[in-house]
């Protein structure tokens, strides 16, 4: 589960924004997924547990696949982000510097995005 809260540059909740996760499991898919929502009254988005399940064959062949076919841009493993745009605004759920990349652990995040103008 991941919930956020989109708020301005002042702190003030955001209504109506769209807010989109995006996951894959790199080693068994080959395609992502996207879910929208979108902010209530109080700036809060909330995207329930993304449950998937993979047979232990899918989940050794996709790693041996991405072992075999090595990148070193090459991802393993789930991973999710969240973002928000709308009203011409738009940003990231972030962890410090970075992009926040949910990898599998903890069961559920919590995040704030702060929304700037976009271009």
């Amino acid at each position: 589960m991941w919930e956020v809260t989109v708020v301005d540059e002042h702190g003030s909740p955001i209504k109506g924004m769209t807010v989109r996760r995006t996951w894959q499991n790199y080693s068994v898919e080959a395609t992502g997924h996207e879910m929208d929502r979108q902010t209530d009254a109080n700036g809060n988005a909330t995207f329930p547990v993304q449950k998937t399940d993979y047979s232990m064959l899918s989940q050794v062949a996709g790693t041996m696949s991405a072992l075999i076919h090595f990148n070193v841009h090459a991802s393993y493993g789930p991973h999710a982000s969240v973002f928000a745009f709308g009203k011409h605004l738009e940003g990231t759920s972030t962890t410090g510097e970075y992009l926040a990349d949910w990898t599998g652990h903890p069961s559920s995040m919590q995040s704030r995005i702060i929304v700037r103008p976009g271009p």
